[in-house]
């Protein structure tokens, strides 16, 4: 009797710690995985939201000659260089360069050299941001690291409170209810969210717990320069003109391999001390550390390359190649891409069913209890629906601000604020019902219609993009439309489900 009067107690703290840890953490958790949904396919957000970069393949000694030739034009007396070259799923070549403490960068013509005059965005990036920092950078890092411990809580706790659901799921013992899609969909994406959220802890832990790092190194990049045994070299003042790169790269490639270059940095450029680093990419493999072969910047001569790792470095890079999924191409990003989409399910299920439980209980109560059930409700629409609807709205300010406004990027990311405001006013407005629905409806509406936009606002709509098989441009849009079919038909399952909302 003592043994099952302790295990009730166990089950039942767990059950409270699922209930109430997925209620508060779920709506950061729902934000968090939907937003890294979109950011696997960063690339093709970015592409798609910068319309006037649309470039030919050149060889890679060609970009790189591009590159320089522009760095040279626009950043003569940067502290740092880095070129990005075209690789895998991104055909953009890119430089940036540092100076003062601040970071710029612009997209270049590889046959030319010349800067593309492309619109002010931040693109696909901002999704990749928001994912791990909510727009709060070392506030948000934290807010979301607390949240990922909740989440591996809450999937042990709810495996626990709910042992038959495994049984379940493969009898397909599914069921038409709120529970039951949230059971069935954490059971499907079980093994990914786990592997996602551990590997997402590991990447932030060097944020979240610096005392450890701190500790064992005496200066801030200590860490960093033993990790990657970089090399380090004093600075100096006398300029000296570095090392063409282009005559550098049959040496970076024979280390490196041939076609994997896909960085190459620039330390005090055109100074005595300069120090060029070619890196690999490491969009090809699961390893996601960069090899580098590094020279001296002014003759040329090559100093160390760095292509095998410790076990330290395997397995912590080996968790964040996992994480971000680079590797394995489009299959690999469209399996987690729809996992993603699955575990949003799970989360937003899981914030209804908690209201839906309470709610007959909740609905004959007056005052604070019953404010605060309803206040639960409205959020829960304003967070799911809502990001939903910011996040397509970002895309349509790309296309509808002016090309000519001062600070575009930032008015972009405006725009996603001020319309999930919006949401959340709306959603506090109406009742839970009618908010559902036309926030869906809303949402179904703003993605099946963006190929629309994109064809009445530039030349790259979805017909030409067909056409031509610019397939990066043409996905977004064919991705949107899916999508906007989908929320359509949950908006008119609901509808129906809960009668004319009117």
């Amino acid at each position: 009797m003592k043994n099952f009067t302790v295990h009730h107690t166990v089950v039942q703290r767990m059950r409270d710690f699922h209930t109430w840890g997925g209620l508060f953490f779920g709506w950061v958790l729902f934000i968090v995985f939907f937003t890294g949904t979109l950011a696997v396919f960063e690339p093709e957000i970015s592409y798609w939201m910068n319309p006037e970069v649309r470039v030919q393949n050149v060889a890679a000694s060609e970009s790189l000659a591009a590159a320089e030739k522009a760095l040279r034009k626009n950043a003569a007396d940067a502290d740092v260089w880095l070129v990005i070259l075209p690789q895998g799923r991104s055909s953009m070549l890119e430089i940036s360069w540092k100076k003062n403490g601040q970071t710029f960068d612009r997209y270049i013509d590889p046959t030319t050299g010349d800067v593309i005059k492309g619109r002010g965005t931040d693109g696909g990036e901002f999704f990749s941001h928001f994912h791990y920092e909510l727009h709060h950078k070392h506030a948000g890092t934290w807010l979301v690291s607390i949240a990922g411990l909740v989440m591996l809580g809450a999937l042990i706790s709810g495996i626990m409170i709910r042992r038959n659901v495994i049984k379940d799921f493969f009898c397909l013992r599914w069921r038409k209810n709120w529970l039951s899609v949230h059971m069935m969909t954490g059971i499907l994406t079980l093994p990914f969210v786990v592997l996602i959220t551990y590997s997402g802890l590991v990447m932030t832990f060097k944020d979240i717990m610096p005392v450890s790092l701190n500790t064992f190194y005496k200066t801030s990049n200590g860490y960093w320069n033993e990790f990657l045994d970089g090399v380090e070299r004093p600075k100096s003042q006398e300029k000296v003109q570095i090392y063409p790169l282009t005559a550098l790269l049959p040496s970076a490639e024979k280390e490196l391999g041939v076609g994997n270059i896909g960085f190459v940095q620039i330390q005090q450029p055109d100074k005595r001390s300069a120090l060029i680093n070619f890196m690999r990419r490491v969009d090809d493999r699961m390893l996601a550390i960069t090899d580098r072969a590094s020279f001296d910047g002014v003759t040329g001569e090559w100093l160390i390359s760095k292509t095998k790792w410790d076990t330290q470095a395997t397995i912590v890079r080996s968790l964040v190649g996992l994480h971000i999924g680079k590797f394995g191409g489009y299959p690999m990003a469209w399996g987690y891409f729809i996992l993603g989409l699955i575990g949003c399910v799970m989360i937003a299920t899981g914030l209804v069913f908690f209201t839906v439980k309470r709610r007959s209980k909740y609905e004959q109560e007056w005052g604070n209890k019953r404010d605060f059930f309803r206040a639960v409700e409205a959020i829960n629409v304003a967070v799911t629906t809502g990001c939903i609807i910011a996040s397509i709205s970002y895309l349509w300010a790309n296309r509808l601000l002016p090309l000519s406004l001062k600070e575009r990027a930032d008015a972009e990311v405006i725009a996603f604020f001020f319309i999930w405001l919006l949401m959340f006013i709306h959603a506090f407005w109406r009742t839970k019902e009618k908010a559902w629905v036309e926030q869906l409806k809303l949402a179904a509406g703003l993605c099946a219609c963006l190929p629309l936009l994109n064809e009445m606002t530039t030349s790259v709509g979805l017909p030409k993009t067909l056409l031509c098989g610019d397939w990066m441009t043409a996905g977004v849009d064919l991705t949107s439309a899916t999508l906007g079919v989908a929320l359509w038909a949950v908006a008119w399952m609901l509808e129906k489900r809960w009668g004319n909302t009117g």
